[in-house]
């Protein structure tokens, strides 16, 4: 606690010193003797000059050779003297620099002696008055006061008082003076309020951090209900949405606002800076393609879960963006639910025929996920596979036509060939199954089982997956 305090000394003193307040530093000097802060009372003297002070603050602290050269090196010659005296042994005295030159600091260019900074009041300028008027200006000096007092401006006037009669109507209230009162100026709106009510969009007022009504935005427009995924979003878009400038430890820090349409905006018009770009969200989706390519699919659902979440804090500008932002919705939508599908596939024990046949219904409802061709051949090679050695050769050699329309690489389109040539002998299906291929359907992304056409069903408002209704 004693460094923080000297430290906030030093601070202060360099302050005054510099903008010339002496008198202020001579109180903080007075004020260090009184808490017998030794430190800071020397410190206030040495930025004073005063050497006086210094060799009392040395002779206080026990430090006589110090106070002596102090002394002996600026001339004083009684106190030096004294304090030789005090010391006694001539062993300790230090050696007096004959060609030491007094260290004080040199006097600061204009002083204020008043408290600064000084708010700059505008007064009616002397040319607006009449000729000869005598007011005392605030700007004027002591002798042009007394000088401006002397006089009544009226020689040559006859106001005809000479017979004027007034009444004594008893004390009156004599009209308040103004001129010493100071009219600061009126602080205006934050650029965070303004975002907020010149936007309709949950971005804006996630960077306002106005969470609140960011929500209640996402629920209105979106029909989202639960917001603790977007915790870790919120609080990035609004650490993002301002920088922060720090010049000198004992002043307070600075933010300013970026903003996205600053050519044109007035404090009345501003909106803030965009946070998520179209640009980098399809970045990530070409990360999220690559961790489903690499089979890592735990991880890639929840990085296609985090980019369905970007999506909603857009800002687009253009019909085009806005297709784009919904395209990638529907593919975010997409892969969540064919991944998460195959995921609980993988899971499934394999001990029965009746868990066999659902991994194979699965399988094939995942050939059914509009995914990229990359990842569509991958489906249908899993499901070809699994139902082939299940001995159901119809629904085999459908999923090896399939697979070939797509192109894959040459070693995989032989492989499907030969498959399908040995199905083609025998177009039955051993195990019946809940699949019908030229049934359409959609997949109900909790169950994971088909949703056909006239059966009733739920749709997300977000991302349009769909789930059996109840």
């Amino acid at each position: 606690m004693c460094y923080q305090r000297t430290k906030s000394f030093e601070k202060l003193s360099f302050l005054y010193l510099i903008t010339g307040n002496l008198e202020k530093l001579r109180k903080m000097t007075k004020i260090a003797e009184i808490r017998k802060a030794r430190s800071s009372q020397y410190h206030g003297a040495l930025l004073l000059g005063d050497l006086e002070e210094r060799v009392k603050v040395l002779k206080a602290s026990n430090q006589l050779p110090l106070a002596y050269l102090t002394a002996a090196t600026h001339g004083m010659v009684e106190e030096a003297e004294q304090l030789k005296e005090q010391i006694g042994d001539d062993k300790k005295l230090p050696d007096v620099d004959p060609n030491a030159k007094f260290l004080k600091p040199p006097p600061p260019i204009q002083q204020a002696e008043s408290n600064w900074p000084l708010l700059t009041v505008s007064r009616t300028q002397e040319w607006m008055k009449p000729a000869g008027e005598t007011t005392t200006s605030w700007m004027s000096t002591p002798e042009e006061k007394r000088a401006e007092g002397s006089g009544d401006g009226e020689v040559g006037w006859d106001v005809e008082d000479a017979d004027l009669e007034i009444p004594d109507l008893g004390p009156t209230q004599g009209p308040e003076t103004t001129d010493s009162y100071v009219h600061l100026p009126t602080q205006g709106p934050s650029p965070p309020i303004t975002w907020t009510k010149n936007s309709q969009l949950p971005a804006d007022h996630v960077a306002a951090g106005s969470f609140e009504s960011a929500c209640r935005l996402l629920n209105s427009q979106l029909g989202i209900v639960q917001f603790k995924p977007y915790e870790t979003l919120f609080l990035n878009l609004y650490s993002g949405s301002k920088t922060v400038g720090t010049w000198q430890q004992n002043v307070p820090p600075s933010f300013s606002f970026p903003l996205r349409n600053w050519k044109e905006a007035n404090p009345k018009t501003s909106l803030p800076a965009v946070g998520v770009k179209l640009n980098d969200l399809v970045a990530r989706l070409q990360i999220c393609y690559q961790l489903t390519t690499g089979g890592k699919f735990t991880e890639a659902i929840e990085k296609f879960q985090n980019l369905l979440l970007l999506v909603t804090l857009l800002v687009v500008d253009t019909k085009q963006e806005i297709v784009e932002a919904q395209q990638l919705l529907r593919i975010c939508s997409e892969y969540i639910c064919g991944l998460q599908m195959e995921t609980l596939r993988k899971t499934l024990p394999k001990s029965s025929m009746e868990e066999q046949k659902r991994q194979c219904e699965m399988a094939a409802y995942f050939t059914h996920c509009k995914l990229q061709p990359i990842h569509q051949i991958l489906t249908l090679r899993t499901a070809l596979n699994m139902f082939f050695k299940l001995k159901n050769y119809k629904t085999a050699a459908s999923f090896a036509k399939r697979l070939l329309e797509l192109g894959p690489r040459p070693e995989v389109a032989q492989q499907a060939r030969k498959i399908l040539q040995a199905c083609d002998s025998n177009l039955t299906d051993e195990l019946q199954l809940h699949y019908d291929e030229h049934n359409p359907f959609t997949l109900c992304g909790h169950s994971y089982t088909p949703i056909y056409r006239g059966k009733a069903e739920e749709k997300c408002p977000l991302c349009g997956t769909r789930t059996c209704q109840v």
